[in-house]
């Protein structure tokens, strides 16, 4: 057996992709192995990738190319009759201060292709056929039996294992952690299909009917779709194939626009799951993705909450791994991840219940839902929860042991544990940057903001705090209202977005959360705060 891996990653999906690959750019050895001999088809079901998953791409370096090959979402409808709609436009809320407003439709093989050759751009491969046929674990690490297609084996020494290895995870399966949930009765066909008919390009369809619920995504190429037909009754066979007339009937059945299907290129049929992890770690093994939890495809957010299970965990794995953070660090994934794929699998299930509900009562909701919608949508507040949802943005980890709010929590902008805003600010050369782009090959950053009002001695204060608080992996950016050293807010966009109106220091994570904030700054209280997250337990914190 070779030397022990800092870490082997079991799932070469999106997923594992992103462990792997984050492992890797902050310098720890790692493994990456799939059974699968070929990657997913083109037909993979996983299609919508969200802002906030954008973000992290932004912040991996490869959001051009996953932008290359994606179709980008302008709006979410509801049909209501003949060509009637209700829209949801994506771009009419900058409040949410992202650079990288909207839905886009990137098929899971393109999604893979691009986290894979950012894996092989960083030294590390893919090892397809390649599968964990068990396990055992103890103190110091964990050894690993793997098994290639030709019947060989190998086994492997690994620090830590990382379980992305979807919804039958051998790892999850080989820890003894309970999958808890169950199987949907509903009828789920999909197909890959152009259409004829008067509803543009390039946006999100959905047509609730007494007889199902359909859904279409735009997918590169004119006039082309992935359709999903959602239907409240148990399919004839779970294998059973589908046909072209089978699959257009359904649709003519939930769609109230005239269509001509011009060619079916993939017909599939398959079974819904609602399922969570009891628990995402034990001992030196974790789960991501689908191995924690699987659930319906209601507000396409799947692929994307596997993607950020890595980005948080890779960068606490790292920093334990080098000595630059306490070990109870770990324990924060479950604290923060585990609540979020119980909320969303709760709410898939709610709005799938009600998009695909049995009897009298789901016909008759479905009936309504499209006037239902079409007011519901409306409204702004609606609009905005709805895609503060969607998105991701509106994720957060406020009560996790890395979140610590000093004084006053801010009226408006994130507190500690939510989302840290984009916003532009201008650098000593004049230039607009975004404080994204100056945050992103940064582990931690600190941001000290000084105020909107002119004050050069709160400036220069700010910058000797800076220079004594330096650490190899914290940046510090003092943002002011005027020029003189560190970044300038002259228009106090940036103040506004973090909600600062004075002085405020807020500690922004490498995953893009707000970790630590003070506010007023108060010195003393945020050296203490500081120390206890890089030394200390997290009562202390």
């Amino acid at each position: 057996m070779a030397g022990a891996l800092d870490a082997l990653v079991v799932g070469g999906g999106p997923t594992g992709l992103t462990m792997a690959g984050e492992l890797a750019r902050r310098g720890l050895t790692v493994r990456i192995v799939d059974k699968a001999p070929e990657p997913p088809s083109d037909h993979s079901r996983a299609l919508a990738v969200q802002t906030r998953t954008m973000e992290l791409f932004r912040r991996m370096g490869i959001v051009d190319l996953a932008m290359e090959r994606a179709v980008r979402v302008g709006g979410i409808n509801v049909l209501l009759s003949n060509e009637r709609r209700a829209r949801l436009s994506i771009f009419d809320f900058p409040e949410l201060s992202t650079p990288i407003p909207g839905i886009f439709i990137l098929q899971q093989f393109d999604t893979e292709r691009v986290l894979a050759s950012r894996l092989s751009g960083l030294g590390v491969t893919l090892e397809r056929g390649v599968g964990l046929a068990s396990y055992t674990q103890d103190s110091a690490g964990v050894t690993c039996t793997l098994r290639r297609a030709d019947g060989s084996s190998e086994e492997v020494r690994a620090r830590w294992l990382l379980g992305c290895d979807g919804a039958h995870s051998p790892v999850r399966k080989g820890a003894d952690i309970a999958f808890e949930g169950d199987t949907y009765d509903d009828h789920c066909m999909l197909g890959d299909l152009i259409i004829d008919w008067p509803l543009p390009d390039g946006d999100i369809y959905i047509s609730p009917s007494r007889r199902g619920v359909a859904a279409a995504f735009p997918v590169p190429g004119s006039h082309r779709f992935r359709v999903i037909l959602i239907r409240p009754e148990p399919p004839p066979t779970h294998d059973a194939q589908v046909s072209p007339e089978e699959f257009e009937a359904a649709m003519r059945e939930m769609i109230p626009v005239p269509f001509k299907v011009q060619q079916a290129i993939v017909l599939s049929r398959y079974r819904l799951h609602h399922r969570v992890a009891a628990r995402l770690r034990k001992g030196r093994v974790f789960l991501a993705g689908d191995a924690a939890h699987i659930h319906s495809p209601a507000g396409g957010q799947g692929m994307n909450t596997g993607i950020q299970d890595a980005y948080n965990l890779a960068w606490k794995l790292a920093a334990v791994e080098q000595g630059r953070m306490p070990a109870w660090l770990l324990d924060t994934y479950e604290v923060e991840r585990l609540p979020v794929a119980r909320r969303l699998i709760g709410f898939t299930d709610r709005l799938f219940g009600l998009m695909a509900g049995h009897g009298p009562v789901g016909r008759t909701l479905r009936a309504i839902a499209p006037r239902l919608a079409s007011r519901a949508l409306g409204i702004s507040a609606v609009q905005r929860r709805i895609l503060g949802f969607v998105s991701q943005l509106k994720i957060r980890y406020r009560k996790s042991p890395l979140s610590v709010q000093i004084g006053s929590p801010p009226a408006h902008g994130p507190r500690a544990g939510d989302r840290a805003p984009d916003a532009v600010v201008r650098s000593a050369a004049g230039e607009q940057v975004h404080l994204f782009d100056l945050m992103r090959d940064a582990e931690l950053t600190l941001l000290l903001f000084t105020g909107t009002q002119a004050d050069g001695g709160a400036r220069e204060h700010a910058r000797k705090l800076a220079a004594q608080l330096g650490r190899p992996d914290l940046e510090v950016l003092v943002i002011g209202a005027l020029d003189g050293g560190g970044f300038a807010d002259p228009d106090g966009h940036a103040h506004a977005a973090y909600g600062v109106a004075s002085s405020a220091a807020v500690l922004v994570r490498p995953d893009g959360y707000v970790g630590v904030r003070s506010d007023p700054l108060d010195e003393g209280e945020l050296r203490l705060a500081l120390g206890r997250l890089f030394t200390r337990s997290p009562e202390a914190a």
